[in-house]
């Protein structure tokens, strides 16, 4: 019962600050006018819009075309500068061999590879000279 009747008092208070201040009480609708999402005679026919974009499909690397990548990344990363690492590359796999001095320049010769193998299987026949 207090409970019912404090809401009733603080409804009242409400409405009685509202009026104070000038302005009717709040109401479920608002005070404002939403525009419609699609104004009349400005329609457009589902003929005249702009077709669906899709990416184009992936095109397949050749072999020498992956083998050349790899190897230019290979080359390219400074960590990687003082190993012999080589790769060899047909349609089903890449072949990485050669050795490293540390697992962390042989983890990165594999993401290399990974990378750009597409759906060619990575073959590690990389020796590490340091295990740590």
């Amino acid at each position: 019962m207090r409970y019912l009747l404090s809401c009733i008092v603080l409804f009242l208070a409400t409405m009685v600050v509202a009026q104070q201040q000038g302005q009717s009480p709040p109401t479920t609708s608002p005070p404002y006018q939403t525009p419609p999402t699609f104004p009349e005679g400005r329609q457009t026919p589902r003929a005249q819009m702009p077709p669906d974009t899709q990416a184009p499909p992936p095109q397949a690397m050749s072999s020498e075309q992956v083998e050349g990548q790899i190897l230019n990344q290979l080359n390219a990363e400074p960590t990687l500068s003082d190993t012999n690492v080589d790769a060899r590359v047909d349609d089903r796999t890449v072949v990485l061999t050669g050795s490293v001095n540390t697992m962390v320049q042989h983890d990165l010769a594999i993401r290399i590879a990974q990378s750009n193998a597409g759906d060619r299987r990575v073959l590690d026949k990389i020796k590490v000279k340091q295990q740590t």
